[in-house]
């Protein structure tokens, strides 16, 4: 399966945003992607104005021929998510709703998406062994070259502990009072097999064979996270 992760920077104009992701829905379908990823705040810090981002998106998976998962949006029943999966053929079939950790179906089968916070408590090492998801998704962001070695290091520990694949995708540039180092990077069982620039917008894309999957049952132990990273929200 070929994987893409969408590193851009966000505008304050949610319209622009919006366009931005069109593009890079449209060159990752041109690719031959089959599961594009993207951060938290791909929209925006404010979705509410974009009451039906979903649909748009839900058109371009179609048109392009690609899975999505989305950050931050709205449903089509007006309810906040901090993900939805979008089929290739367009169908919004499964999501997070805002604030909750639990797994959903996409075409890496279970898979957890993360937000920046839950990503760094130690709850969450409850629900993964709950869950036993095949992938994670973290949509982190870092603003200090230490944050980033940090979140590279708690990426590695998951992928050993309690996901296949773990995903992370982030933004890059100025963000509210932030300048974000770009630390979407994607490790399979304790390998980086992808990295994007940390300072550039980029469209970074691998390839994983969802059959080398291995039993993680025996595996499962808890993850530590880096004390900064804990510090961040004080988990």
């Amino acid at each position: 399966m070929r994987i893409g992760l969408a590193q851009f920077h966000p505008q304050g104009e949610p319209i622009a945003n919006l366009g931005e992701v069109e593009q890079i829905i449209e060159r990752g379908g041109q690719a031959k992607i089959d599961l594009l990823c993207f951060s938290h705040d791909f929209l925006g810090p404010d979705v509410g104005e974009l009451p039906d981002a979903v649909t748009t998106v839900r058109s371009l998976a179609a048109r392009h021929d690609i899975n999505i998962l989305t950050g931050q949006i709205r449903t089509e029943a007006g309810d906040l998510a901090q993900s939805v999966f979008i089929e290739r053929d367009g169908r919004a079939s499964d999501w997070v709703p805002l604030g909750e950790i639990r797994g959903i179906e996409t075409c890496l089968g279970s898979t957890m998406v993360l937000t920046e916070q839950q990503a760094y408590s130690p709850k969450t090492d409850i629900s993964a062994a709950r869950i036993r998801p095949r992938a994670m998704l973290m949509q982190t962001n870092a603003i200090s070259l230490l944050e980033l070695e940090a979140i590279k290091k708690l990426a590695v520990d998951r992928s050993f502990n309690q996901a296949h694949l773990v995903i992370c995708a982030s933004d890059v540039g100025q963000y509210a009072d932030d300048t974000c180092l770009g630390n979407s990077m994607a490790v399979f069982q304790g390998e980086i097999i992808a990295e994007a620039e940390t300072d550039a917008p980029e469209l970074v894309d691998f390839t994983v064979d969802l059959s080398k999957f291995i039993d993680y049952d025996i595996l499962r132990d808890s993850v530590v996270i880096p004390e900064l990273l804990r510090q961040k929200f004080k988990t």
